[in-house]
């Protein structure tokens, strides 16, 4: 079922290494050369490089057991098929939505969330679009050059977006 619990191996036995992680310096385990390069690795034009880490390739076999132990890839895939994931809300988590294309597919109860997600992203290109030429203007008739925002709860970070893309580009 994916649960970790402390009695699992893969857990304990990442518990039982940290001591040893913890007392040592960064610094030793960079002037491994091997280590170096075992932790590299290069995908799709991709390079991910974790040697700077505090960990070894030992860690980090370690760590995909545990991985493995709690069905990280099963929750990726529900994630993606648009599986209702996030179990105190009861809901899906639609942020991969956000950057799926917009012929991609993931329904949530029957309805292709995705494009939904493409219509309110247009409609924010169109509305900043407007607010950056001029056209849409305050109650004065003046063009808007200031933006306030006022949050309800949740996550700013939307809002923060769009704020900072319209300041950027308003130059």
């Amino acid at each position: 079922n994916g649960l970790i619990t402390m009695a699992s191996a893969a857990l304990q036995s990442l518990v039982e290494a940290a001591p040893a992680m913890r007392a040592t310096h960064l610094r030793e385990l960079l002037k491994d050369e091997k280590r170096c390069d075992a932790m590299m690795v290069e995908a799709e034009g991709i390079c991910l490089d974790y040697c700077r880490q505090k960990v070894t390739q030992e860690t980090m076999s370690k760590l995909f057991d545990l991985a493995k132990v709690a069905d990280v890839e099963g929750k990726k895939k529900r994630l993606f098929a648009g599986e209702k994931i996030n179990e105190t809300e009861g809901r899906a988590v639609l942020h991969v939505a956000l950057r799926a294309p917009k012929e991609e597919t993931i329904n949530v109860d029957g309805k292709n969330v995705v494009l939904e997600v493409h219509s309110v992203l247009d409609a924010i290109k169109a509305f900043s679009d407007k607010v950056r030429s001029g056209s849409f203007v305050g109650h004065t008739g003046k063009k808007l050059t200031d933006v306030l925002c006022i949050g309800i709860g949740g996550s700013y970070l939307g809002v923060e977006f769009v704020y900072e893309a319209l300041s950027i580009l308003s130059q």
